[in-house]
């Protein structure tokens, strides 16, 4: 089993649709998430896409002179992307299945963003829920809770509790914020907490 030793450099892993939604405070969130991660110096990495909320938030980063990682399959270039790409990324990695793409999301991330999306963002945080609940991780797993978008997978999360099967329930319990504003200081306390923190060396073994 490999040892993945994480780099000191803040990040942020944004997990959301290649479409805007048919809310604007969606996007409305995304831009501000992405505005806040430049102005404190926290790199963005995503799925690579310009278009939507995936889109929104990159280009936000990037107006505010801030860093972006993008991570993208082959074969979603075009579909997410664009032919050719409008927004220009300091740091671009072209993987060759989604596979190995959520794998490097995870390795160069310190921290999980689930902005509203679609069935893949779905199923990248509860990924990342379950790779926390089997003592993979430590790092904050953030739902934005926008208008209420997550409330039927709280609702569920609590159901499975009550059932009997989340067996420690506790280490994959994601922080839910609602107000926009609130999701980059929400991680920075966590950081600072001691618990987990993108500011030291964070050995991860590599499912």
């Amino acid at each position: 089993m490999l040892v993945q030793t994480m780099s000191e450099i803040r990040s942020i892993c944004v997990y959301c649709g290649s479409q805007p939604g048919n809310d604007p405070a969606y996007e409305e969130t995304a831009r501000a998430l992405g505005k806040s991660m430049a102005q404190n110096n926290i790199r963005l990495v995503f799925g690579g896409g310009t278009q939507g909320l995936m889109g929104a938030v990159a280009d936000a980063v990037l107006k505010a002179d801030g860093l972006v990682t993008g991570i993208i399959p082959e074969f979603l270039q075009t579909r997410e992307a664009g032919n050719g790409y409008d927004l220009v990324f300091d740091e671009l990695i072209v993987t060759e299945d989604m596979h190995t793409r959520k794998h490097t999301m995870f390795e160069k991330s310190g921290a999980f963003v689930a902005l509203p999306g679609g069935i893949g963002t779905l199923e990248e945080i509860i990924e990342i829920m379950t790779w926390a609940q089997l003592g993979r991780h430590t790092r904050p797993m953030v739902l934005a809770n926008i208008a209420g978008f997550w409330n039927p997978l709280l609702e569920l999360l609590g159901h499975m509790r009550s059932a009997g099967f989340l067996h420690t329930a506790h280490l994959a319990q994601p922080l839910v914020v609602s107000d926009p504003a609130q999701i980059v200081p929400t991680i920075l306390k966590a950081w600072q907490s001691g618990e987990v923190s993108a500011g030291k060396q964070d050995v991860i073994e590599k499912m």
